[in-house]
């Protein structure tokens, strides 16, 4: 893992947004331990931002408010627009002409940084100094230009956005050479957005998400063994449904099953991460390749391994957490994940199989027919 300083020139920024409900000072989900590993220097500069619902919204006055807030988001994924407008500020301050942009995230943090991915390809970056205005952008962002416009919508949209634009633009931003160089996403869940009064009980739908046109790379981990309704996967050219329908070969876009549930996956058990652990190699892994500079000893520390050594063999057999009864009801039912033929498994998922083929409680993969 090659993970030498570069010569002065064009920086890396990288955003880690957390998952849902994910206080910072745990740090044992994969995007924490990826931020904690990161290095952190002139040339690379990271960002964290907790998930939705650890915090109350920015309006909350009151304890009871922030109380029910963060119970929002820990629900629906209120906050969301908080969240992306943090990171969207953040890109504002520090970009400037030629950097790397890399967005790592897990559940609802994970459609925070596809939606961010999606912000920027349709309304750019504002200048520095223009931090006011960022509420107008995501406004904007929603009123159309995305993934079901119409063409009678996309020209009014690209109309105002272009004189936006000339405005209030960074004229370095470099809007449609695909913004991002890196998306790194754990198990995305989509969040439902309660931002107004207009849109308290409509599913708010932020553009570019389903294709991530402004992304170079992408990957995205995906846990087989997540079956609560709510927590449907949301894949790159997927339906609603999580079913594949767009699969465009000219883009460096790859989805990896994984052997766990949601948590398993993204890593929120403080003393069993050994799933984990494996995503996270994976992960950290596709974005070195992709320029990432990753601090060697907090690696090894980490994950538990000596000089940048594979993860443990018997992590592949590590606990999968199952779900407890009441999430049929707080999460209107079961659905289990069915992968295709034609997807990806991760090579552990087969060592798992491997492993239990003879117990009393074999491993088995349940495809999509």
């Amino acid at each position: 893992m090659d993970t030498a300083a570069q010569e002065p020139g064009p920086r890396t920024l990288v955003l880690c947004l957390d998952g849902t409900g994910s206080e910072p000072e745990s740090g044992v989900t994969n995007v924490a331990r990826l931020y904690a590993m990161a290095v952190k220097d002139d040339q690379q500069l990271v960002f964290y931002d907790p998930g939705v619902g650890t915090m109350g919204a920015r309006g909350a006055v009151t304890p009871f408010g922030a109380w029910l807030t963060r119970t929002a988001g820990l629900i629906v994924g209120y906050g969301i627009r908080d969240n992306i407008a943090d990171a969207y500020s953040w890109l504002m301050a520090h970009y400037r002409d030629g950097d790397r942009i890399m967005l790592f995230g897990f559940s609802r943090g994970a459609y925070t940084a596809v939606a961010l991915a999606g912000v920027l390809r349709s309304v750019g970056l504002l200048r520095p100094g223009a931090e006011n205005l960022v509420p107008y952008a995501l406004k904007m962002a929603l009123a159309g230009g995305g993934d079901n416009a119409s063409a009678t919508e996309e020209r009014a949209f690209w109309s105002t956005r272009s004189s936006f634009d000339q405005g209030f633009g960074n004229p370095a931003f470099r809007r449609f050479a695909k913004p991002v160089t890196f998306l790194g996403v754990w198990d995305t869940v989509k969040s439902v957005g309660w931002f107004n009064l207009r849109a308290r009980f409509e599913q708010v739908r932020w553009p570019f998400t389903r294709n991530v046109d402004g992304v170079q790379t992408g990957r995205l981990a995906l846990a087989l063994d997540e079956n609560r309704r709510a927590f449907t996967e949301y894949r790159f050219g997927a339906d609603k449904e999580g079913v594949k329908v767009v699969d465009d070969p000219r883009r460096d876009l790859q989805e990896m099953w994984f052997a766990g549930v949601h948590s398993d996956i993204g890593g929120q058990y403080e003393d069993d991460h050994g799933l984990s652990d494996i995503s996270l190699e994976w992960m950290t892994a596709e974005a070195v390749a992709a320029g990432l500079r990753i601090d060697a000893k907090a690696y090894d520390r980490l994950l538990g391994v000596t000089g940048g050594a594979a993860v443990r063999p018997e992590c592949a057999e590590g606990r999968i957490h199952r779900h407890q009864w009441y999430w049929a009801i707080a999460g209107l039912g079961w659905r289990r994940r069915h992968p295709a033929r034609a997807d990806q498994l991760h090579p552990s998922v087969q060592r798992r199989v491997d492993a239990t083929a003879a117990s009393a409680q074999p491993y088995r993969i349940t495809w999509a027919r």
